[in-house]
Formats: structure tokens, sequence, C-alpha cells
């Protein structure tokens, strides 16, 4: 068990990002951005669901002759790793969210090695989703705070959304997830209104969209890629966002496909629950 007294905003202290940051950001907010983030929130508290149990202990006689004892609790604390060049906040969302609906009592989302402000979006995000610990660490803060955790027993987990691995090598008893994004996306239009563009240009600025389909014009940063769904389909690599009667095609090319009205949404599909928990295994001879 982690030591009690240790505490993360007495590890961070001037690290933490003021709260004048989050209240001057959600007031220059929009109602309709807020509304898509709210939007992603709830998604996301639907698909993870609030863990409504604080551990669990499983025994288990085998057929094989043997006993286990399996037991699984949240970690005390979770890290979501971003840099100054990841501005979207659903794809924030979508990590931070899980740690907190999967019931670990400690969330920190950490920009590593920022020198500009902080991106608006984001933190009104992170005001929305009652992210309290938010801070500005560099490799060698980051360090500290691992060696600070680990001489305490603190079991951890990471979401790495920097793109760059290393961070915590090396590190036993802490699990880190990297997911895999190249910031591009794939979009068909049945008509002009499948989708709504301007939406996806704000929850998602850093993202490359190829259009397909009906012909409209576009947010600055996104391509056409012409008018044929064959086409659309071998130009999808990870991320697709189809009207709802295509997507089974899609989901044969993609890994995470969008329908309308998902616009301000995201999920990372390979971060489980699980990955939340801290684990022990126990096999005994048995009776």
């Amino acid at each position: 068990m982690p030591d009690p007294a240790l505490s993360l905003p007495d590890l961070l202290g001037e690290s933490l990002v003021d709260d004048a940051l989050f209240a001057a950001a959600y007031a220059e907010s929009s109602d309709r951005e807020r509304a898509l983030m709210k939007t992603c929130i709830a998604r996301l508290y639907d698909w993870y669901g609030p863990r409504k149990d604080t551990a669990r202990e499983v025994a288990t006689r085998w057929r094989g002759g043997f006993g286990s004892v399996s037991r699984s609790a949240p970690v005390d604390f979770a890290l979501v790793l971003f840099d100054e060049n990841f501005v979207s906040p659903a794809r924030l969302l979508a990590a931070l969210v899980p740690a907190a609906a999967c019931g670990v009592p400690c969330v920190l989302a950490v920009r590593m090695n920022a020198v500009g402000d902080w991106a608006r979006p984001l933190l009104t995000a992170m005001e929305l989703a009652g992210q309290e610990l938010v801070a500005d660490l560099t490799g060698e803060d980051l360090s500290s705070l691992l060696d600070d955790l680990a001489q305490a027993k603190a079991s951890g987990a990471v979401a790495d959304l920097t793109g760059r691995p290393g961070l915590c090598a090396g590190r036993s008893g802490l699990a880190v997830h990297t997911p895999a994004f190249d910031r591009t996306a794939a979009l068909y239009l049945d008509d002009p209104n499948t989708f709504d563009l301007e939406a996806l240009a704000f929850i998602h600025p850093d993202t490359a969209f190829t259009v397909f389909g009906a012909d409209i014009p576009l947010p600055g940063g996104f391509v056409r890629g012409g008018k044929d769904f064959p086409a659309f389909l071998d130009a999808v690599r990870d991320v697709a966002f189809v009207p709802a009667d295509r997507i089974g095609d899609a989901l044969d090319r993609a890994r995470l496909v969008f329908g309308p009205g998902q616009e301000g949404c995201w999920v990372w599909p390979e971060l489980h629950p699980g990955f939340f928990l801290h684990h022990r295994t126990a096999w005994t001879i048995g009776d």
C-alpha cells in the first residue's frame, strides 16, 4: 500500500496549473463547444461505466489439482502524458475519463516539456470532466515524481499520448499504454449534412481529414479525396467516419469507426478497464 502521507499536489508544487486558467478557458468556450465535450464525456462513462466496487478477490479450485487466488483493485494513481503538439480535447478525454470511471483515486494530466500557452479546448475539457490535477513537467520532473511514487510503493498506470516511447521505461510495476494514431482520418459523406465538419475541425484540430463523397466546402486542413466509396475504403487507415448504413464496411478496414452524431467523441480501442487495475495472483496446491 502507498504511504498515506504521500500527496501528489505536495510533490508537484508549482508545477500544477493555476485554477484561474481553467476558469478563463471555460468562460471563453462556446455552448456548442462545451456540448461536444460533454457528449464525449458521457459516452466514455457509458462505455467504461463507473466502477462500483473498490476491490475484488476470487478464489478458485482448478480441475488440474491446484488452487488460485486473484486480487484486483484500481491502481493508486494514473498519469496521462501529452505534449504541446497534442491539442485534441476528445482524445485527451478518452484517456482521462476511463481512469476516473474505473475508480483510480488519483489521476494526473501531464503536459511534457511544454513552453507555450495551453490550448484552451484542453483546459475546458478537463474542467468539464472534473480533472483537478494538471501539471507542466519536464522529463526530469517526471522521473523524480515516479521515483517518489515507487518509493511509496504506489501502483500506477500511464497512458502515454506523447508518441515518444521511453518516458517511463524501466519502471517495475508501472503499466504503460501508448495508443497508436497517426493523426489522419478518412470521412465519407452520403450528402452534405452527413457530418458536422466544423465540429470535427474543433474537436480534432491536429488531424488530417480526407473527405470522400458529397462535394461541399471544407474547413481548413481538410482535403478532398473523390466521390467513390471503394476509393474511400482504400484510403482508410485506422480511423473512419461514415454514415450508419456503411459502418460494417468501414469496420473491415478501420480500428475505430464513428457514425453521424459522434463528431465530438473518441475512444482508444485497446485501452481496457483492466489496464487501470493492479492485479495480484497466487497459485497453490489444491486440496
